[in-house]
């Protein structure tokens, strides 16, 4: 089930919601968690082309970014991850990939590493284009396969933020 509104999308599956929206509605997820709003405001007020890939403090351990560089991947390539305690707010900087999702509950854990607040899985779920300019963030129910080509491999920007969803 989809619902529309404005330029936001909430895609529903089976009680769980996925965001994906412009950066320029950033606005409309604030009051979500305040640690959202900090990670999104730091996207909002920064001038991310600029910034070399590698990890950035926002927060401490709390909130923080990392910035990648590479070449996005065919969809067979790609692989099923999710995390325990970090939400990700995956925001395009510049080009397109596509990105899977799917709630963890519908996927197999295959390889887990706590350490690292990483699982790896394996299943099929949707998946989503996700344009220069728009970010998705992805909980720890979330299952999501980043790094995948829209139609060919391309070099892409994207800015990753890790938030703590401790409470």
């Amino acid at each position: 089930m989809l619902w529309y509104n404005l330029s936001t999308t909430l895609i529903h599956k089976r009680g769980i919601f996925l965001i994906l929206d412009k950066l320029s509605n950033a606005k409309l997820y604030f009051d979500l968690h305040p640690r959202i709003r900090k990670g999104l405001e730091f996207l909002m007020e920064n001038d991310l082309n600029s910034l070399a890939p590698g990890k950035y403090e926002i927060d401490g351990t709390h909130i923080f970014v990392t910035i990648q560089e590479y070449e996005t991947i065919p969809t067979e390539k790609g692989r099923w991850e999710s995390h325990y305690q970090y939400t990700d707010i995956q925001y395009m900087i510049r080009g397109e990939e596509r990105m899977g999702y799917a709630n963890v509950k519908e996927l197999e854990i295959v390889e887990q590493n706590e350490d690292r607040d990483l699982m790896f899985l394996e299943g099929t779920g949707d998946l989503l284009k996700v344009g220069q300019g728009y970010f998705a963030i992805f909980t720890p129910e979330d299952g999501h396969m980043p790094t995948l080509c829209v139609d060919e491999p391309q070099f892409i920007k994207k800015a990753v933020v890790k938030v703590l969803c401790d409470n």
